[in-house]
């Protein structure tokens, strides 16, 4: 009787042991489903979000590689200034009354559309004279000191240009892509016109412009596209004085060889380089450009308002402007700045020309 009561007591035991229902299974699956969604989702979200990081800085590499290199060769910029004598009227059979700085060199930025002359120009643009050593003649590459001008402009255009001649048979006209490229200016050696035979070239101030418009007509290709999608470059060349001293380009307009045009022979600039140039250059990315050309019909728009960056002290306000521009129409974009020293530069006051 005893022996019985105890296998009862063990049945009752197993009855009793605690399971889980139905209902609590399907609770802890639904529970288990929601963490391992969550999971997936921050897993997407971090995988997206190191895809569209990567993505941009694969986008804007072309853009900082030709960033570095405009900062880089702008601070090489020289005028190899001297000391000779001043003639009245610039007579030189009279007798000198003094010295005054000399140079053959040029050193001048701007507007684009002034100094170059059209509507395809964006911007601003800088040419000057530094010793980069670029030669086409095999002879000559081994120097590497050699003098060169040297530039740096935005132009809008289309690629057909950049098409290998081997292909030039083909119409291409369909495909080609109109676009705002960065284009580095950059005749060689042997094509620098600063000292030319001629005593009329020999002080231009628009050399670099005769050059630019030969390759337009199908001549010596002078000039190549270093960044495609640069819709801005701004250009400003600053002194190294105390805050509160007055701009040294308020209007963004700087020329070594301005007092030829003034006929002012104690223009601050006159045959010299600015301390500081600080460089802002705008691009956005391919992908925005493609989106904003199908809303408007497949037409490249301009991006850059008509006069943002004409005046100095509007630079900042000018700035925000173009990013809030960007911003409402959706187009990624990255902004460059960089204020370069020219090592060259000896920029004196200006009493000293007196």
């Amino acid at each position: 009787m005893q022996h019985q009561s105890m296998k009862y007591q063990k049945r009752v035991k197993r009855r009793t042991r605690p399971a889980f229902t139905l209902l609590e299974l399907m609770v802890s699956m639904t529970v288990l489903a929601l963490i391992m969604l969550l999971v997936f989702q921050m897993l997407d979200t971090t995988q997206k979000t190191f895809q569209g990081s990567r993505a941009r800085a694969s986008t804007f590499k072309e853009a900082r590689v030709a960033f570095e290199g405009i900062t880089r060769r702008i601070g090489q910029a020289m005028l190899n200034t001297y000391f000779d004598y001043k003639y009245p009227n610039n007579n030189p059979l009279s007798t000198p009354t003094g010295y005054e700085r000399k140079s053959d060199l040029h050193f001048i930025s701007g507007q684009a559309k002034t100094l170059l002359t059209g509507g395809k120009y964006s911007t601003h643009c800088v040419f000057f004279q530094a010793p980069l050593g670029f030669s086409l003649r095999p002879e000559n590459q081994s120097l590497g000191s050699l003098l060169n001008s040297w530039g740096y402009f935005i132009e809008r255009g289309d690629d057909r240009d950049q098409i290998p001649q081997f292909l030039s048979s083909y119409n291409y006209s369909d495909a080609s892509r109109e676009r705002y490229r960065l284009m580095e200016f950059r005749p060689p050696t042997e094509n620098m016109q600063v000292y030319g035979g001629n005593l009329r070239n020999r002080y231009s101030t628009d050399w670099f412009k005769t050059q630019i418009n030969l390759q337009s007509a199908g001549g010596v290709p002078f000039s190549r596209p270093l960044a495609e999608n640069i819709i801005a470059l701004v250009i400003e060349p600053k002194r190294s004085d105390k805050a509160g001293v007055a701009a040294l380009a308020p209007k963004y307009e700087y020329d070594s060889r301005r007092f030829q045009q003034t006929n002012n022979p104690r223009d601050e600039t006159k045959h010299q380089l600015p301390p500081l140039v600080e460089v802002t250059m705008v691009a956005v990315d391919e992908q925005s450009v493609l989106r904003n050309e199908q809303i408007n019909g497949g037409t490249l728009e301009e991006l850059v308002r008509v006069g943002l960056f004409t005046n100095q002290s509007q630079y900042e306000s000018d700035l925000a402007i173009l990013e809030r521009d960007l911003v409402d129409k959706r187009i990624t974009y990255r902004v460059f700045n960089e204020t370069v020293a020219i090592r060259a530069s000896k920029f004196s006051d200006p009493q000293f020309l007196r």
